[in-house]
């Protein structure tokens, strides 16, 4: 166990060391809350006056001994300068941090976290308490917008690598990825002008075959929650349709939609049917509009259901087996087999889908590089449009997250998530869009690839945010672009069914006033 107590100038210090600490202590919990602290505090034979203090605990493996860290915050020429002094039992490390003389377009309160955050990150690797995270200080899920605003500043590769490695301590390789991502994305991004005029959907079908031990969406099995199915799907009709009014009032046009969940193609043919009939009448789509469908479950997959799914112009696929080993199928909840996988994606590839993705999870229990290996050269085999990398990530919703169970180490799976990246990129797929999640395997990242001219614009859309999304059904949520300054306004759906169903009046009465002043 090892317990941490900080010493800083203001509370906000507490919040950005303990998001930072928890890059490496996934489980850290606080011990108490802040307090004013009268006096002097002496660190390395100097005096420094604290204002604050906090304590955390840091849980590592049950075996090693106890450890105390006291780290002391100083600032000076605020915010121009922060030092961080880490003393770990009477052995002293301090780093101090100061803004480059070559710097970028930086919020006074973001440069003075940040400042924080990167010499807190050093004085660890200087202490040998961890090892450092490929992705240095950036705890976030969208690093990519950090490149996008470099890119608008108009600064070249080579800067924008320079203040990524230098100003954020990530490591060459994920600065690169993140280059090569962003200048691929970024004139597919909306401008100003077409932000109001355009948009994308996100609709939500919450019902699984089954629950994946790993999954943290909010989703319900059939068995347990099958008898609410017609009216959740009732209750999303009436959403869709009611604000297809307002966008078609409006003249709004939608780009994308992505029918994700859970596993829509638990629908029946019938339900499948009036879902994309609603969904084609309800809304004005433009020429080349997208439209993805999560059939990720091998064992929903029917000729009769992808044959629906076609004749409504269904552009992107997703058939998702996570692994192609057999045994960790099973141990994951998946319940359905390797050859389910192939069968389904050889009867998509008949009827025709322009675009196939197939999701695979770095990180799984029981699994190393070998397993990997022979998943990835499964799956290229079958040369699908689009490959999604997921690291594994340790969400409090997920069954795995009360199971004890066997990971590879942090240093196996940063060998498995470098071998991933090298074998697509290998075959020929590209990099065009990433994100992170707080708990995930190994410091590591998910990232979508594809072939030349299939990439999924949807993706880019939605983790970018820098287009509207409107999202139907539980658990969803809208989110409205400011054009002004790229900030946010989020509407959230429930997540319980009953609640959805029970408040809907309530929940379209409250998106339909945010449309009308929106837009």
């Amino acid at each position: 166990m090892i317990k941490v107590t900080a010493l800083t100038p203001t509370p906000d210090d507490v919040r950005v060391i303990r998001d930072l600490l928890r890059i490496y202590f996934p489980q850290i919990k606080l011990l108490n809350s802040w307090e004013k602290v009268e006096g002097k505090a002496i660190t390395n034979g100097q005096e420094s006056f604290m204002m604050s203090r906090d304590s955390f605990v840091a849980f590592t493996e049950e075996d090693m001994p106890q450890k105390k860290i006291l780290l002391v915050v100083e600032k000076k020429d605020f915010p121009q300068e922060v030092k961080v002094t880490l003393n770990l039992e009477g052995q002293v490390y301090s780093q101090v941090e100061r803004v480059a003389a070559e710097t970028f377009g930086e919020k006074y309160m973001n440069r003075e976290r940040r400042l924080l955050r990167l010499a807190l990150h050093k004085v660890l690797k200087q202490s040998w308490l961890v090892d450092s995270s490929p992705w240095g200080i950036l705890t976030g899920v969208r690093p990519l917008k950090i490149v996008h605003r470099l890119l608008d500043e108009g600064l070249s590769e080579e800067r924008i690598i320079l203040h990524l490695t230098r100003d954020f301590a990530v490591s060459v390789a994920r600065a690169r990825l993140l280059f090569q991502v962003a200048t691929f994305q970024h004139p597919f991004l909306p401008d100003k002008q077409e932000i109001p005029r355009l948009i994308s959907l996100y609709i939500g079908i919450p019902f699984c075959p089954t629950r994946c031990h790993y999954c943290s969406f909010p989703s319900f099995s059939l068995k347990k929650w099958g008898h609410l199915l017609e009216d959740y799907l009732q209750g999303l009709l009436r959403e869709i349709k009611t604000l297809g009014l307002v966008l078609k009032e409006k003249r709004v046009k939608v780009q994308n939609v992505y029918l994700g969940g859970g596993t829509p193609t638990i629908l029946s043919e019938r339900q499948l049917e009036v879902l994309l009939e609603m969904l084609e009448d309800s809304f004005p789509f433009i020429q080349e509009r997208e439209l993805t469908v999560e059939g990720g479950r091998p064992d929903t997959l029917t000729r009769e259901k992808l044959q629906i799914l076609k004749e409504h112009q269904v552009t992107r696929l997703s058939i998702n087996p996570q692994t192609m080993h057999e045994k960790t199928l099973v141990a994951i909840g998946r319940q359905h087999t390797v050859q389910a996988i192939l069968e389904a994606y050889g009867l998509a590839r008949e009827i025709g889908f322009p675009v196939i993705n197939m999701d695979l999870i770095v990180g799984l229990p029981g699994e190393d590089s070998f397993i990997l290996r022979k998943t990835l050269t499964e799956v290229l085999k079958l040369k699908p449009e689009n490959i999604t990398l997921h690291a594994l990530a340790m969400k409090r919703a997920a069954y795995y997250r009360q199971e004890k169970i066997n990971l590879p180490l942090p240093a196996e799976g940063q060998v498995m998530m470098d071998l991933a990246h090298d074998c697509l990129q290998d075959a020929g797929y590209f990099p065009y869009y990433l994100y992170r999640q707080k708990d995930i395997f190994a410091h590591g990242e998910n990232v979508g690839y594809s072939v030349s001219g299939k990439a999924c614009l949807y993706n880019i859309q939605m983790m970018e945010e820098r287009q509207t999304i409107l999202g139907f059904g539980v658990g969803s949520s809208s989110k409205f672009v400011n054009v002004t300054d790229w900030s946010l306004e989020n509407i959230y759906n429930p997540k319980d069914i009953i609640f959805y169903l029970e408040r809907l009046d309530e929940i379209l009465q409250r998106k339909v006033d945010k449309l009308q002043s929106f837009l």
